[in-house]
């Protein structure tokens, strides 16, 4: 099964991160005897990540009801551990559930016990082939967002020009015009009721 080839793995590196990170040891402090779950959507992961001391391990789900649930899919809760952390909690993308508290301090956990990806490959590979790994997965997600604009911006002419769904820009501008001018003529249409019912 799948989640069981990356447990091992996972608690591995989580801990050798956790030991490496003063922050996350602290935060791990705080969640001691806790329980978090950890869903990938369209995935079969489903994991429980139980603090125990200054350690983490990392089990499917064993009948314990974990105190929070972090959710989402696997590249919104990467974002989780880059950047703002707060953003795809914002735009949904990352669902916090049970004890929100508990489940921010765990994901601020997981964000300062992650470790870094490169440094990782050098161990394993040595330093020049996981710089390359590295800008190879750097290129790849500037050619992954590159062709999502691409993709969204053929679909919004497609919508706009060939199945005329959507109003192109002009249209939509000239519409907003239309309304804009409709909206002041009535009211200089009351008004000039107005002046007409007052001289009766």
């Amino acid at each position: 099964m799948l989640a069981e080839l990356l447990i091992r793995p996972f608690e591995f590196f989580l801990n050798r991160g956790l030991r490496q990170s003063t922050t996350a040891q602290a935060i791990a402090r705080t969640l001691d005897g806790r329980i978090v779950g950890l869903t990938v959507d369209a995935t079969p992961l489903d994991l429980r990540i139980r603090v125990t001391g200054e350690r983490l391990s990392v089990t499917l789900p064993d009948g314990a009801a974990p105190d929070a649930c972090i959710g989402g899919s696997a590249f919104s809760l990467g974002r989780v551990l880059r950047g703002d952390p707060q953003a795809p909690i914002r735009d949904g993308s990352v669902r916090l559930i049970g004890d929100t508290e508990i489940a921010e301090q765990f994901r601020d956990l997981l964000r300062f016990a992650t470790p870094d990806l490169e440094e990782e490959l050098s161990r394993l590979l040595g330093d020049p082939l996981a710089h390359q790994a590295g800008n190879a997965a750097r290129a790849f997600r500037g050619w992954r967002q590159a062709a999502a604009r691409s993709v969204a911006r053929s679909l919004s002419e497609y919508l706009q020009e060939e199945s005329r769904i959507l109003p192109t820009q002009s249209e939509a501008r000239e519409f907003a015009r239309a309304v804009d001018e409709l909206v002041n003529d009535v009211a200089r249409a009351e008004v000039r009721i107005g002046r007409l019912t007052q001289g009766r």
